[in-house]
This record gives C-alpha cells, structure tokens and sequence, in this order.
C-alpha cells in the first residue's frame, strides 16, 4: 500500500483557500454574499474536515453518529423553515444564527465520539509515523485557519447584535478548538499508543 499523503495535502489546500478566495473575487466584484451561503461554507468546511480528519485516524465508525445527527439537524432545520410551523422562521435572521449553532453542536458531539473512541493498538493505515505527525500538525493549521476566517464572516454578516446567539456561537466555536487542539495534541504526544501499518512492511 503507498503512503497517501501527498493526497492529503490536496483537500486541505482546496477548502483553505477556495472559499476565502472565492469571498474575495466577489467582494473586489462588489458582489453582496448571502448570509445562506456564509452558513452553508461554515458547514460545508467543518464536515469536511471531520470526514478528512477521520480518514486520516483510519476511523470510519463515528461516521454513523455524523450521518444520524445531521438527519437530526435536517429535520430541526425543516421544522424551523417548512410547513410544520407554517414557515413562522422562513424569513427570519434568526434561522441562519439557529442553523449554524445547531451545526456546531453536531461537530462538537461528533468530535468527542470520533476522539473518544480512538483506542491504543488502534491502527493508522495509510501513513508512516513521520507522515502521520506531519499531516496531523497540517489539520491543526487548516482547523485554526478556517475557525479564524469563517468565524469572522459569520460575525460580521450573521450573529451582528451582541445577543445570547452570538455569545452561543463563540462559546461553542471555542469549544470546538478546544475540544480538537487538545486531543489533537494528546494523540501528537502519545502517537506511539497507535499501529502504524505502513512502518510494519
């Protein structure tokens, strides 16, 4: 089996740069950017980024609790934007601040099942150690990255009033830096408690 890393490298560039980049394009154009599309890329980015950080791990049995809460998620956001409350929410700015800060708690519990359940002996199948650390360093960067720049936008063009949602969206946003940038580095320090594959053959 070859080392993927080089793979690796090429999402992480893509959602690091694509959305900033296409911000700027439309902000030089004048280009108004919706706030739906602002939420959509902040959940876009960060489940994508699971999904990696989770391919990385060789980790695919979380990925179960991910799809059950967002079809969670789906159905609270139908409910707030459909015909069960007769479209109450449709047009109100508040849909887009209880849409993000659900998102973030799905990340949020997501992350502590997928880092939780990581065991000792546990098997990293498509990296050697010394990739492994590198790539790992390289989804710290991109997270802390992406937390910056889309937290910004979504501060600046969605959770405006300095209200409870607003102070929700932080204290959850740090939460979930917290939460990665712990376990992240625990795994660094510890990485011997893993089974690399590829430094067996």
């Amino acid at each position: 089996m070859e080392s993927l890393i080089l793979l690796f490298f090429i999402p992480a560039i893509l959602i690091s740069s694509i959305i900033p980049l296409t911000y700027r394009y439309k902000e030089k154009k004048g280009i108004e950017i919706e706030s739906s599309v602002i939420v959509e890329n902040y959940i876009y980015a960060f489940t994508m980024m699971s999904f990696w950080i989770g391919i990385v791990f060789s980790q695919n049995k979380p990925y179960i609790y991910l799809a059950v809460f967002g079809l969670v998620a789906y159905f609270v956001y139908r409910t707030y934007t459909e015909d069960i409350l007769k479209n109450k929410y449709k047009d109100d700015p508040r849909l887009y601040k209880i849409t993000t800060i659900i998102a973030q708690a799905i990340l949020i519990i997501y992350q502590l099942i997928f880092f939780m359940t990581l065991e000792d002996g546990h098997k990293i199948n498509s990296f050697k150690k010394i990739e492994f650390s590198i790539v790992l360093s390289c989804c710290i960067l991109v997270i802390l990255w992406l937390s910056y720049y889309l937290s910004k936008k979504l501060l600046s063009k969605i959770f405006v009033e300095k209200d409870n949602y607003r102070k929700t969206f932080i204290s959850f946003q740090i939460l979930f830096l917290l939460i990665f940038i712990f376990f992240s580095i625990y795994n660094f320090i510890n990485i011997n408690r893993f089974d690399f594959y590829l430094d067996r053959i």
